[in-house]
């Protein structure tokens, strides 16, 4: 991942001439302006996303004035925040956090810097398949039939910049609430994550989808089950990667997997005539 994201800078930030290095190789008589990537540590909170990770770039530039590190952190956040690549066959999503404190003089290494943060997110979860009967899948469907073109719902052609919502869902939890013989009933809490980078359009997302969802009720399975609707929330404060906007309540049925039965080789008939039937299937006297 940090060499994906030091390809970045590199390609974007042609100011630095590549000179994008680890904490350890700079020092002051790196040609400036260069820029410093630091690698934090994952966060434990987002293990359901795989992970996600803090990165901090600090553009050094000469004891001139902070006008130019403010001019190549603004370049820096250009390339960087909602960037989405992808590093040991994973995609990640990048989002700016912030400065990582206050505009700062370095006289070891006689240059003036300010510290930016970043959150790299692992985007293996907008998939969010399970198999069938999946419930996921079948929410998946009923976003693509109810706005074709107005919303994404394939994660590998989204990207952070477009101005269509990625709606994605994920199962959170689920709990069984009743077996029989036939039928495990299932009682499950799929999070719906509305991503654009407009609040304002995850707000009415959000809004859209509740409102949709309330008003359906029950949906249909690709088995031809029913997925029950029983409760559906939406907040629109929450964080749209870790948590999601819409919290739903669903009850669907998983049939039992059908048992194998050995096959009858020998049965014993007495009567007035007694016989058996033998594994070749010809009835035999049992007399002999």
């Amino acid at each position: 991942m940090r060499t994906a994201i030091r390809q970045l800078l590199v390609v974007n930030i042609s100011q630095v001439e590549s000179r994008v290095y680890e904490p350890h190789a700079a020092g002051p008589t790196i040609k400036k302006p260069y820029l410093v990537l630091r690698e934090g540590v994952q966060d434990p909170e987002a293990d359901w996303s795989a992970f996600s990770t803090i990165i901090e770039v600090w553009p050094y530039v000469t004891r001139t004035t902070f006008q130019q590190v403010d001019a190549l952190a603004s370049a820096i956040i250009n390339a960087l925040h909602r960037a989405r690549f992808s590093a040991a066959g994973e995609q990640h999503l990048v989002d700016y956090l912030g400065s990582a404190g206050q505009d700062f003089v370095d006289t070891e290494w006689d240059a003036i810097t300010r510290g930016l943060r970043f959150q790299v997110f692992a985007l293996g979860w907008l998939n969010g398949l399970t198999y069938e009967p999946d419930p996921v899948e079948t929410l998946q469907s009923w976003v693509k039939e109810l706005w074709p073109v107005e919303a994404h719902t394939d994660s590998s052609s989204w990207a952070p910049s477009n101005e269509k919502p990625g709606i994605y869902w994920r199962l959170a939890k689920l709990n069984t609430v009743q077996a029989t013989a036939a039928v495990n009933w299932l009682e499950a809490q799929i999070n719906g994550h509305i991503l654009a980078p407009s609040a304002a359009v995850r707000l009415i997302w959000a809004r859209r989808i509740t409102e949709g969802l309330a008003q359906q009720r029950r949906l249909r399975m690709p088995d031809g089950g029913p997925l029950e609707l029983l409760k559906v929330a939406a907040n629109s404060e929450v964080d749209p990667m870790r948590r999601g906007q819409v919290q739903l309540i669903t009850r669907f049925g998983a049939l039992q997997p059908v048992g194998e039965c050995s096959i009858l080789r020998r049965a014993v008939v007495s009567g007035a005539v007694n016989r058996e039937v033998t594994e070749n299937g010809k009835p035999e006297s049992a007399d002999g």
